[in-house]
């Protein structure tokens, strides 16, 4: 053994005295390849260091952490390096473990009418900001600021009830936000960015039966609507308004809010970007204040809505016999041919075209607003008959269609008759406004209804009607008269 031991010593210091310059040359490398690697070691413990500093300190560890070496890797960016390790990637959910992980974030809304002790309406709801907050759809708690004696509650998942006040609301979104009376559950985080194409989970309360989850597809923001609601291929159902659409990845991309009853699994998302800004406004609603709110809101709406069709020169347009007549005035508009087919007994004929939007804006359960329509109908005479008879039978299509509205709403409709040049010939009208209980710096939101009639020939006439469901005073006026202004004699 003491043999072997002194080869091995005289063997090391063999190798070590053997060239001097070439060994000190190869330490000299050698530190520097060891420094620079404890430099990148360093490097990386700090910004590793610097990660999880931040992760262990905030509330939210995933976000922050995300945060954090995005930061990170800002700063490497700037000086031409890469991130020296890979950023996690967000960890995606399937139903199971959504169901698990945030079926205690999600709640049935309530509204009770107090006389009685019974529900008038049921819609979910789901925890937001602080946790001490519900997030749903205006349409799920309306009855709460148009009725007397509702108030709204929750239950969540393991039956405990608590009290709901209304912080604010945003009408044309239909969306609302409620105070609860205490922390209910973790909140859930949002996701401005939705993604065509990607797999989309809707959680809520359906029929009253339970807690559930839907899955469907994003197909994208309508394009051919006024109202900017994603396209979940996913079968909601009533009592499902107002809980929330997550992406695989568990975050908030939408907030439930309809389904279309004529097709099979078409549903529809309101984006969660309008609950942010909701949110942000950070408003509490007093109830002597709901009409001038409602008001101001639909105000701003119509301003955006109708600023294009009012400010261009010419819509498009089509001829319907001898006239020449505007078609959509936006892109959610849509006009259909609604000619009649007459029997072989009829003595006049019809050809007409209707013009209607997709805009409608829950109001209560039994006002609506933002609805149009307009028609255009040309009258002849299929056999040769006299001008008494053809006006005996034109006469009828003169008629003002009525829609009931609620005096708490509403007051009665105010009209004016007469005469008036359209497409440089006479013709008989009648103009009704019934003006609207919701008032905004002084004016007040309306239907309107207009009709009229050419009376400047003898074997032909042509009708325009014109209905407009609550625009303001004077702008509803100016889109009635671009319409007609557009109306040609050809």
């Amino acid at each position: 053994m003491k043999k072997i031991i002194c080869f091995f010593t005289i063997f090391i210091f063999f190798i070590s005295t053997a060239s001097t310059q070439e060994l000190e040359n190869a330490e000299i490398q050698a530190d520097e390849v060891r420094a620079e690697k404890v430099s990148n070691m360093q490097s990386v413990a700090i910004e590793k260091n610097d990660a999880i500093n931040l992760k262990v300190t905030a509330k939210n560890t995933e976000k922050t952490e995300d945060l954090a070496l995005d930061k990170i890797q800002e700063q490497l960016a700037k000086s031409g390096k890469k991130l020296p390790f890979p950023k996690k990637e967000a960890a995606k959910f399937n139903a199971e473990e959504l169901f698990a992980r945030y079926r205690n974030s999600v709640v049935q809304i309530q509204i009770n009418n107090e006389e009685t002790g019974q529900k008038t309406a049921i819609g979910s709801g789901f925890v937001i900001a602080n946790g001490d907050k519900i997030a749903t759809n205006y349409h799920v708690v309306s009855d709460v600021l148009q009725k007397k004696k509702h108030r709204a509650s929750y239950i969540d998942q393991n039956d405990e009830q608590g009290n709901l006040t209304l912080l604010d609301f945003d009408i044309v979104n239909d969306l609302a936000i409620l105070q609860a009376d205490k922390k209910i559950s973790a909140p859930f985080e949002f996701e401005e960015k939705s993604v065509q194409g990607e797999s989309l989970f809707a959680l809520g309360n359906p029929h009253d039966l339970g807690f559930v989850i839907i899955d469907g597809i994003n197909n994208g923001l309508l394009r051919k609507s006024a109202q900017a609601h994603i396209l979940f291929s996913g079968s909601l159902n009533s009592g499902m308004s107002g809980g929330p659409t997550l992406n695989n990845r568990g975050k908030v991309i939408g907030v439930n809010v309809a389904y279309l009853r004529a097709g099979s699994n078409i549903s529809f998302v309101v984006p969660v970007e309008h609950l942010e800004k909701l949110l942000a406004s950070d408003k509490k609603i007093q109830q002597d204040e709901v009409n001038k709110r409602i008001a101001e809101q639909l105000s701003a709406d119509n301003d955006k809505y109708f600023k294009e069709p009012l400010a261009a020169k010419n819509w498009q347009t089509t001829k319907i016999a001898k006239y020449t007549v505007p078609l959509a005035m936006s892109k959610d508009t849509k006009c259909w041919d609604a000619s009649s087919n007459p029997d072989a007994e009829d003595l006049i004929a019809v050809a007409e075209v209707r013009c209607f939007n997709d805009r409608q804006t829950f109001i209560n359960n039994e006002t609506s607003v933002g609805q149009i329509g307009y028609s255009y109908a040309y009258v002849y005479p299929l056999e040769d008959i006299t001008t008494a008879h053809f006006y005996g039978v034109y006469n009828k299509a003169f008629k003002m269609g009525y829609s009931a509205r609620p005096r708490r709403d509403y007051d009665n409709y105010k009209c004016k008759e007469g005469f008036t040049e359209i497409a440089g010939e006479a013709f008989k009208t009648v103009y009704c406004r019934q003006p609207g209980k919701f008032t905004s710096n002084g004016e007040t939101i309306d239907d309107h209804r207009f009709l009229a009639a050419s009376v400047a020939h003898k074997k032909e006439g042509f009708v325009i009607q014109i209905e407009l469901y609550g625009i303001q005073t004077e702008k509803g006026k100016k889109v009635i008269s671009k319409i007609l202004e557009q109306v040609k004699r050809n």
